[in-house]
C-alpha cells in the first residue's frame, strides 16, 4: 500500500512539475526577445528600448536584446525584422515614417500590409533647431534666409525620408506655395546634432531627446515645436500652430501639431495571441513610475496603445502621407 501511495505521490509531483514548467516556458517567457531598432545607437529609440529592456529583465525576468539597424529610412531595420521567423520574438520599434511613408516613396520590399502594431510607446514632437551662436534666430528668419541664400540653406534629418520631412513639406505647401528647401540626411539624431553643432547645416528637425542637452549648453536655439502647446522642457519656443495661428483653418487640425509616433510592430504572419500576450506587460512596464522618469529624464514621454487604437493611428498617418505626396514618388 505504502508503495502505491509512493508510486501515485510521485505521479503527481512530476505531473505538477511537467505543468510548471510548461507554464513557465509559455511565450514571451521562454527565450530572449530582439527589438531591431530601425536608426542609430543612442537615439530616442534606441535608449527608450533599453529603459524597456531593463525593466522586461528585473520584473518579468524577460530578456530582450536591442539590434540597431539604421538606413534606407529604416527599411533595414524593418526588413531584417520581416526576413526573421515570424514567432513574435522579434520585433522592431520603428517610427511613423517607416509604415507610412517610406514604402510610398521606393520599392523597400514591404509595405503597410506586411506589418501588425503591437504597441504605440511613445509620441515625439518635432523641434526645429539652429545653432545660437550663428542663428537663424526665429523660424521666419530661417525662411527669409531660404529664399535668399537658398544654395546656402540646408536643414536636417535622421534620413532621407522622415516624419520631420513631410511635416515642412506639408507646411511649406500649405502656407509657402510649395517653398523648397535643400535637406540632409544623417543615420542618427547624434549625427544631425554634430553637424549643426559644427555649423554644416543651418538647422536640426529633431526630436527632443537629441537637442536638449545642447539647448542646455547653449549650443542650440529651438525655434519651433510640432506639440499642441508649449513644451515644459521648452517653455520659450513657439508652436507651429501659434506662428501660423491667423492661416488655420479647421483641416490644418489633422496635421499642425503632428508628432513623430514610434513603438513596437511585428510580422503580419505573427499569430494574434502572442501579440496580446505582449500587451499586459508592455501596460506594466510603460505605467511604472520608474520607467515613466526614466523616459521623462531623456525627453520622452509615455504614450501607450494597444494594437487597435495604434492601427488608428498608423492610418491616419497613411492618410496624411498620401495627400502630402499626391501621387508623387518624392519629397523634393
Amino acid at each position: 500500500m505504502k508503495k502505491i501511495f509512493l508510486l501515485f505521490a510521485m505521479s503527481v509531483f512530476l505531473l505538477t512539475s511537467a505543468f510548471a514548467g510548461n507554464a513557465k516556458a509559455d511565450y514571451p517567457y521562454d527565450r530572449p526577445l530582439t527589438i531591431i531598432v530601425p536608426f542609430g545607437p543612442g537615439g530616442a529609440v534606441d535608449i527608450a528600448s533599453r529603459i524597456l529592456a531593463d525593466y522586461f529583465l528585473q520584473e518579468f525576468k524577460i530578456t530582450i536584446n536591442v539590434v540597431t539597424k539604421p538606413g534606407g529610412g529604416q527599411a533595414l531595420g524593418m526588413n531584417e525584422m520581416l526576413h526573421a521567423r515570424p514567432d513574435g520574438y522579434t520585433l522592431a520599434f520603428p517610427g511613423t515614417s517607416a509604415l507610412t511613408l517610406t514604402p510610398l516613396l521606393t520599392n523597400v520590399g514591404y509595405s503597410v500590409k506586411n506589418v501588425q502594431p503591437v504597441a504605440q510607446i511613445t509620441v515625439m514632437e518635432l523641434v526645429f533647431s539652429t545653432h545660437k551662436a550663428v542663428g537663424p534666430h526665429s523660424f521666419a528668419d530661417f525662411l527669409t534666409q531660404a529664399k535668399e541664400k537658398p544654395d546656402q540653406t540646408v536643414y536636417a534629418s535622421t534620413g532621407a525620408i522622415t516624419t520631420q520631412r513631410l511635416y515642412l513639406t506639408k507646411l511649406l505647401q500649405r502656407f509657402h506655395d510649395g517653398m523648397k528647401i535643400r535637406h540632409a540626411a544623417y543615420g542618427s539624431g547624434h549625427e544631425v546634432s554634430t553637424a549643426l553643432l559644427g555649423k554644416h547645416i543651418n538647422a536640426g528637425f529633431q526630436v527632443p531627446t537629441n537637442i536638449l542637452p545642447y539647448v542646455k549648453s547653449g549650443d542650440f536655439q529651438p525655434v519651433a515645436i510640432t506639440s499642441k502647446e508649449r513644451s515644459k522642457d521648452l517653455p520659450d519656443t513657439p508652436t507651429f500652430r501659434e506662428l501660423y495661428a491667423d492661416k488655420l483653418t479647421p483641416d490644418d487640425d489633422k496635421w499642425i501639431d503632428l508628432g513623430s509616433w514610434h513603438g513596437l510592430v511585428a510580422s503580419s504572419k505573427v499569430p494574434k495571441e502572442r501579440i496580446e500576450a505582449l500587451q499586459p506587460l508592455l501596460q506594466k512596464a510603460l505605467s511604472n513610475p520608474q520607467v515613466i522618469e526614466k523616459f521623462q529624464k531623456v525627453g520622452l514621454s509615455v504614450d501607450y496603445l494597444p494594437p487597435a487604437e495604434f492601427a488608428k493611428v498608423i492610418d491616419a498617418t497613411l492618410l496624411l502621407t498620401q495627400d502630402v505626396l499626391q501621387g508623387r514618388k518624392s519629397l523634393d
